[in-house]
């Protein structure tokens, strides 16, 4: 037996239903070698025998359909122009994940996205971000449809995938926006499900770092019968996981929290030989800071502390770090149920159901009050001392009479900023509990031998409560705690509510659980999204071949109706700025929906076949236009090509042109005030009257906020080297479009059968992208030029008490980061894949390289900025598209009968720290970086990251015919992460002094997985 025809780069949809167009192989060697040659390559190479047809390792000439992603057109013997990167299930378990974020994670050519490596900054979901363009640019489908997205931004959360049920998985770049939809900008990922399974498959994986820690476990089940002599079929899937935190002051590289760059008393010289940054934390600490009132000159300039019953000099310090997680619990239950039934010889109706309840837990340093111009103290609170009293009127420039006066009415602090960290409570946990639910119906058969009908029907609905469990403070309760009854110090003047007078001036364990008790509370915010849909789509060919082609040109149509809608609330103290002392802004209800009506067409045509150097040239096509209720109408468009010379290789080259309109968040969402890192402000302390040009943006900026001039020269450093920005939607949005260019080749020889090898390059460009600008090309642009009305400058709202960008987010707005349709995305790169499988006897030996040549990664924010270029480079701007110059996976596996040995090697290359271009060569739309942080105020030790080598190893073996074992060691060599501080980045990706979600922050990880099959 031997093969006459191999379509191992297929791009197509899996077909479905019992009669599709079929593909003939004669087999030689079986079909378990060409699985496990092909089970993780850059092509969908699952075979997949019929639902009607015979084992194919059992029978000679047995039908196999070998499938895949990215056309309507069920046709095997079809091969489209767009590379696929195909993932089996086999892949999935050597990786032994808790959730399929995990696997698509470590894909080359991926970006980081939200998983349980992101705790301050994780929403409950867990995304996918392809090409680093976002994870509201890529489409996450079951089964070749839609999945509900969880956020207003329509993001899926992976962790509502069920494991146990997914057969392989498929990621399409560039070809899939007339498909399914021109929101797949970045691309699609395909996850198909078992379909017609018998019997009971039951896995359990039970998993613990070599520290002890982060212990992992899951337990799932497959369980599936043919019904009425195989007329149809019934499959349930069951998924439990539970997985326990990893806090990073349980490793030593993550104990304290550093920062990124070196104090302005060290010299560049100095700190480019620096091996560490200072040891680094919050100034709302223990004992409590002040930062106003306090002389803008001085020993007390710009803050002091509340220490020993006095104010002295100098702020408190505050470590972080040991609270915050590396690994956020996550629990899950979820449950999918599929049947299909014929209802006569050429109909089909099935159905599928999928609930899925997920939570998850993050973990933050405790509150306190974080300097928020709203904690009001007065003169007579009890806890303040006589000295401190003086002190404060002192600086307030109060005279003793007026200071007494002040105490006998109870008058508050002027403009007082405190910083005081409730550390008795505790951290503050915040679970994310998410119930999603989807289900689908539809009928689909033959309306001719080779024209093929499906309609479907979707509706799923997910709803999460985010609970701020504990560790939180109100505002509002903290006010009426700290104004005591004069006649008697141990009540409050308002008893209501059972108020405990609040010591902030104490030490560690002056605040009592009585008090704790009062001050804080559960609060919630809700969110709740739903999508529908309803499709019909007829896809075949009517026998029409070209003059030099056996193939008949295959065409498929469609329409679609699609609507989403979402909801986001919150309780009162959730909805009002300011009130829950360090939570950011208010959750404000945002509501909205759109919908859309879309029809679409696809057309491959073979030109020619097995002919003189043309054993095929094939082109393909197709469109969608998509008229929106809130942007109006579009169209997009997709053209390929396919030229094999001989049989040996073939080339191919695709052009897609795609629209994606906005969504709910990104119109409807409502002015929010959040965080994010800056290390240096660049009007800080003595920085703000160092240079000419930078002091007057400076007193620009004072002036702008009402903010006393004298501030300037003691403007205080970033909190924690945190900044407060403000965003939200805007209503008037348009859509953005991106072109996609793509060529490769695939060689596959006939005298090597089992190698194959494929070089893909992608352009990918978005234009009117809606889009932010980033932190550093607010502050860059500013301070990069002279003129304090640049419209970057005008971007930049100080604390009008201190000139900062920190503080209470009522009043301090930050950077002002609003989308608009001004912004430009490109990326460019080379992905390189290649399977080699040798027979020696009894023993297998099997390669598969997926590789990643990154050569572009730019953004600009607006046509006043420049093109910042991120590729190769970290930064706060640039850590959320942090994608290597390479990266690379390869297994190589070894059987012998019922054993087999498996190494995985990950590799990415090194990173720099992101350089500053020459300032007056970063003309608008001109390419360059020009990091928020100065790269040589950066510690020498921190500017650039070695290339990282990871290695796993799998090593399992049957017991029985029916019981497999395998244990796997992930992180062979325990080789520790990168440090570079924690400031240096963005909040959500950058914390315990490196990049938890590119490097493994973990350490080595054991887990055995328990297989039954029968």
């Amino acid at each position: 037996m031997e093969f006459t025809a191999v379509c191992v780069w297929l791009d197509h949809q899996r077909p479905e239903g019992n009669n599709v167009s079929q593909n003939k192989f004669k087999l030689q060697g079986g079909l378990a070698s060409l699985a496990i040659a092909l089970a993780f390559t850059a092509t969908p190479a699952f075979a997949q025998q019929t639902d009607d047809a015979a084992p194919a390792a059992e029978e000679p000439g047995a039908v196999i359909v070998v499938t895949g992603t990215g056309t309507r057109i069920a046709d095997s013997n079809l091969v489209l122009s767009n590379p696929v990167l195909g993932v089996d299930a086999a892949e999935i378990a050597a990786q032994a994940p808790m959730s399929i974020e995990t696997v698509l994670r470590r894909l080359p050519g991926a970006a980081p996205g939200v998983g349980q490596q992101v705790n301050n900054g994780n929403g409950g979901v867990a995304t996918l971000n392809l090409r680093g363009l976002g994870a509201n640019r890529n489409l996450v489908l079951m089964n070749n449809r839609r999945l509900v997205p969880s956020t207003l931004g329509s993001v899926v959360d992976l962790n509502a995938i069920p494991i146990a049920m997914i057969e392989r998985f498929e990621v399409l770049t560039g070809g899939a926006v007339t498909t399914y939809g021109a929101d797949a900008i970045a691309g699609v990922v395909n996850f198909s499900t078992r379909r017609n399974f018998e019997g009971v498959d039951l896995q359990m994986i039970n998993g613990i770092t070599e520290r002890g820690d982060g212990r992992q476990f899951r337990v799932s089940g497959a369980f599936g019968a043919n019904i009425s002599d195989g007329r149809g079929n019934v499959t349930i899937g069951l998924d439990y996981t539970k997985t326990e935190p990893v806090r990073q002051g349980d490793r030593a590289f993550s104990l304290f929290g550093r920062g990124s760059t070196c104090p302005a008393s060290v010299s560049d010289a100095n700190c480019a030989t620096a091996t560490a940054g200072p040891i680094q934390g919050s100034a709302t600490a223990v004992p409590a800071a002040l930062l106003s009132p306090v002389p803008t000159t001085g020993p007390f300039a710009p803050g002091a502390r509340f220490e020993n019953g006095q104010i002295v000099p100098g702020l408190s310090d505050y470590n972080f770090n040991p609270p915050n997680l590396f690994q956020t619990p996550l629990e899950r239950f979820s449950m999918m149920a599929q049947a299909n039934y014929e209802v006569a010889p050429a109909i089909e109706v099935y159905a599928e159901g999928l609930y899925t309840r997920s939570k998850v837990r993050t973990e933050l340093a405790p509150s306190g009050t974080f300097f928020s111009s709203q904690v009001q103290v007065p003169f007579n609170n009890p806890f303040l001392t006589t000295q401190m009293r003086e002190q404060l009127a002192e600086f307030a420039g109060l005279t003793p009479a007026a200071l007494a006066t002040a105490i006998a009415n109870g008058t508050n602090v002027p403009g007082l900023l405190v910083g005081r960290r409730f550390v008795e409570s505790g951290p503050r946990v915040t679970e994310f509990t998410t119930d999603l639910f989807q289900f689908t119906a539809g009928v689909r058969g033959k309306i001719t031998n080779t024209v093929n009908f499906d309609i479907f029907g979707q509706y799923g609905e997910s709803n999460r409560v985010n609970t701020n469990v504990s560790g939180n403070a109100l505002l509002a309760r903290v006010n009426q705690a700290l104004r005591v009854n004069p006649t008697n110090p141990a009540a409050c003047a308002d008893p209501s509510g059972g108020c405990v007078p609040l010591n902030l001036f104490g030490p560690e364990g002056s605040i009592t659980p009585q008090m704790l008790a009062f001050i804080g509370t559960p609060t919630s915010t809700f969110s709740t999204t739903t999508f529908e849909t309803a499709q019909a789509i007829i896809s075949g060919d009517f026998g029409v071949t070209s003059p030099i082609a056996e193939t008949p040109i295959a065409f498929a149509v469609g329409a679609e109706y699609r609507r989403y809608s979402g909801l986001t609330f919150g309780d009162l103290p959730t909805s009002t700025a300011g009130a829950i002392l360090g939570a950011g802004g208010a959750v404000q209800r945002t509501e909205g929906s759109f919908f859309s009506t879309e029809f679409y067409g696809e057309l491959i045509v073979p030109l020619v076949e097995d002919r003189p150097f043309a054993h095929l040239l094939q082109v393909d096509g197709g469109f969608r236009y998509s008229d929106f209720n809130t942007t109006g109408g579009n169209w997009t468009f997709k053209g390929g090509v396919q030229w094999a010379p001989i049989e040996d290789i073939k080339f191919r080259a695709a052009w897609t042109r795609a629209t994606r309109t906005p969504n709910i968040g990104e119109l409807f969402s409502p002015v929010n005030t959040t965080l994010t890192n800056l290390t240096t402000d660049p009007c800080q302390l003595a920085l703000g009257t160092a240079n000419a040009t930078v002091s007057a943006l400076c007193a620009a900026q004072l002036a702008a906020v009402g903010a006393a001039p004298g501030r300037l020269g003691s403007i205080p450093a970033p909190i924690a080297g945190q900044i407060n920005t403000t965003g939200g939607g805007n209503i008037n949005l348009q859509p953005e479009t991106a072109t996609t260019w793509s060529a490769g080749v695939v060689f596959q020889p006939t005298f090597a059968p089992r190698l194959l090898i494929s070089a893909d390059w992608y352009r990918i460009t978005v234009e009117d992208a809606i889009t932010s600008p980033g932190v550093g090309d607010v502050v860059s642009g500013c301070f990069g030029q002279t003129d304090p009305n640049f419209v970057n400058c005008q971007l930049i709202r100080r604390d009008r008490l201190t000139g900062g960008l920190s503080g209470d987010p009522g009043s301090v707005q930050g950077l002002l980061l609003f989308p608009s349709n001004l912004g430009q995305i490109q990326r460019e790169g080379i992905d390189i894949n290649a399977n080699y499988a040798v027979d020696l006897g009894e023993v297998g030996l099997n390669f598969h390289l997926n590789a990643n040549h990154s050569m572009r990664n730019r953004f600009q924010s607006g046509p006043a900025s420049f093109n910042r270029e991120c590729q190769g480079f970290f930064s706060v701007d640039c850590d959320s598209v942090m994608i290597p110059d390479w990266s690379a996976n390869l297994r190589s596996t070894l059987t012998y009968k019922g054993f087999d040995a498996s190494l995985f090697w990950r590799y990415i290359s090194g990173f720099d720290v992101e350089p500053r271009t020459v300032p007056n060569t970063l003309q608008p739309g001109v390419v360059g970086s020009f990091g928020a942080t100065n790269p040589n105020r950066v510690v020498g030790a921190y500017r650039s990251i070695d290339a990282y080598n990871w290695f796993d190893l799998n090593l399992g073996f049957d017991v029985t015919d029916k019981i497999r074992v395998s244990a796997l060691i992930e992180n062979l060599f325990d080789k520790d992460p990168p440090e570079v501080g924690s400031t240096i980045g963005s909040t959500a990706f950058n914390t315990g002094n490196t990049f938890p979600t590119i490097y493994d922050a973990l350490g080595r990880r054991f887990s055995v997985t328990i297989g039954l099959n029968f």
